[in-house]
């Protein structure tokens, strides 16, 4: 981010449901400043971002949406 001209207060939070890319996030080999990224592990059944990669049931869809604070626009719902 730096390079692009942005300064963030600490390291970017990565939400994984996969547990070998945590520990390549965590790999020191891999980045090039320290600490850049804090990996957290998720189950995949709360990984938000599978709304925009998955097929899902209307229930997950609306969850999804609402933890990511997606509201309607005043549609059928």
């Amino acid at each position: 981010m730096h390079e692009l001209g942005i300064s963030l207060p600490g390291p970017s939070t990565l939400f994984l449901d996969n547990q070998s890319a945590i520990s390549m996030a965590k790999n020191p080999e891999h980045h090039v400043q320290e600490q850049a990224m804090m990996p957290i592990f998720i189950p995949t059944t709360q990984q938000a971002a599978d709304l925009l990669t998955k097929p899902l049931t209307t229930p997950k869809v609306r969850e999804f949406c609402q933890m990511l604070g997606l509201v309607g626009s005043g549609g059928s719902q």
